[in-house]
């Protein structure tokens, strides 16, 4: 058993963690729910050895553990799965392993065999430990993180977030491994934002709000109003908004994809994206699925057929139609990451709030704080450097910076990655409001309760090919996951 008690980490006057108590049991997934800032990474530092708590005690079967390093965390049977996969993926599987080992371990040809028990207990049988990781799923990579970790005899396992970057099916793979893994008797703590996954693979819930444990209590005691209410500490309205009727004279599309064709599509790909139309593309990673976005912001190249913008004026299309797009790696390009907000936030409007290459100041500041109050991110935010922010108000970050631009089309790859129930109602709320204004909006995800709940229609991708549309009304979620995992639907 592990057991926390009376746990505390103070910055400071800032309270990371107080007074924290709780236990998870042997045989057992024990999920760690909290908003972002709640408190749960800095609860998976301690135990990784990498932040010292100022008060409080650690033990596991009811000895006293020494987390004082990550060193000495390993040893003491503690591992933790960070969220970002770390196996590096020009080296091979027993190579990666390797890179974790005592000096014991650094012998090339006895790894292969020292590490196949372990890909053996997670379903990684059939890989060859010779096999470079890059050639691998990005499910299986998140396995041999996973595996690397239990070869360290590792008895108390802390998963954060293990399925925050996999499509459906790399799901199933990490969902069978983590059942296992309880199975023989060790103990798992889960830290999740997909609050699907406490009904398929989690015993227990323990809940953190502001650094404090909220509620504990087994998954099937509990209902999801209990859940989201322990967590945000109020009730949450309706998580998509609703979807405005359409009449029947649609306006015209202000963009169209005719017969396009990237490197990344293998045929044809057509599409018309309206005015005030939130439309969702979905897939398997390497699916394609991104393709159409990326095409429109000229990310991807076209190879065949054409993009049509709609023109009001003889300028060119594509600055007149204002294209705003987001990648699914905010880290890498959606801010600057040790700038303040407003910085980040004014950096494509800056063309617009200066005169001759000359900014104004005042008038750039005004900008960003009109666009910080829609997208509510606080006025104590605003100064911060974007590193400091919960994964909700970065993406706002990410998001709200194209609003200067005035975009008409807004493009987003998995626009609630990594982002916590309560705010990503907030986005989605806020996306909704930007549509009612006339923003034409399509998004990626491999979240398929996003995509039907908060797309108009959908566009399935399979095998880089589109394999399907439909009005999101008209499908089920298996009837979505058999399109995308298949490419198709066997009605016999």
């Amino acid at each position: 058993m592990l057991e926390i008690s009376g746990l505390s980490k103070s910055y400071g006057p800032v309270h990371a963690l107080s007074d924290v108590t709780f236990s998870v049991e042997p045989g057992k997934v024990t999920a760690l729910l909290g908003e972002n800032g709640a408190g749960k990474s800095t609860l998976v530092k301690i135990l990784s050895g990498l932040v010292t708590p100022t008060a409080g005690a650690i033990r596991v079967n009811g000895a006293p553990v020494d987390l004082s390093s990550p060193e000495r965390a390993s040893r003491s049977g503690v591992a933790v799965v960070q969220q970002e996969i770390s196996v590096l993926p020009n080296l091979s599987v027993a190579e990666n392993f390797m890179l974790t080992q005592p000096s014991r371990w650094l012998r090339r040809g006895s790894a292969p065999a020292l590490c196949a028990p372990y890909l053996n207990r997670l379903g990684l049988g059939h890989v060859d430990p010779g096999t470079a990781v890059g050639e691998l799923t990005i499910g299986e990579r998140q396995l041999v993180e996973i595996a690397r970790m239990l070869s360290q005899d590792a008895r108390v396992l802390v998963l954060d977030e293990p399925t925050a970057a996999l499509a459906d099916s790399d799901i199933e793979l990490v969902h069978k491994a983590v059942l296992r893994l309880a199975s023989e008797g060790n103990v798992v703590l889960y830290i999740t934002h997909r609050l699907n996954e406490l009904d398929e693979i989690c015993d227990a819930a323990v809940i953190l709000r502001n650094g404090r444990l909220a509620d504990q209590f087994e998954t099937k005691d509990a209902s999801m109003t209990r859940i989201v209410h322990a967590m945000i500490g109020r009730e949450l309205d309706e998580l998509y908004p609703n979807t405005p009727a359409r009449g029947t004279v649609l306006p015209a599309p202000v963009v169209r994809l005719n017969d396009v064709v990237t490197g990344g599509l293998a045929s044809p790909v057509g599409l018309e994206l309206r005015p005030g139309e939130i439309v969702a593309v979905c897939g398997q990673l390497g699916s394609g699925f991104v393709e159409p976005l990326r095409a429109i912001a000229d990310v991807s190249p076209l190879s065949g057929g054409a993009i049509e913008f709609q023109r009001t004026t003889a300028l060119s299309a594509k600055a007149e139609t204002g294209v705003a797009y987001c990648s699914d790696d905010r880290q890498l390009d959606g801010f600057f990451r040790d700038l303040p907000v407003w910085e980040s936030m004014s950096a494509p409007g800056l063309a617009q709030s200066g005169l001759w290459g000359l900014v104004r100041p005042s008038r750039l500041r005004q900008s960003v704080d009109a666009i910080a109050e829609r997208m509510t991110i606080l006025p104590a935010y605003r100064e911060r450097p974007v590193h400091a922010l919960s994964g909700g108000n970065a993406q706002k970050v990410s998001i709200g910076k194209w609003l200067s631009s005035n975009p008409r089309i807004l493009l987003l790859e998995e626009p609630t990655r990594g982002v916590d129930v309560g705010a990503r109602a907030e986005i989605y709320r806020l996306l909704r409001a930007l549509t009612d204004d006339g923003l034409a909006i399509l998004f990626a995800s491999t979240d398929l309760d996003e995509v039907l709940g908060f797309g108009e229609r959908v566009l399935v991708f399979h095998d880089n090919r589109l394999v399907h549309q439909a009005p999101s009304a008209q499908l089920t979620r298996d009837q979505l996951a058999t399109w995308i995992t298949h490419g198709g639907i066997d009605h016999e």
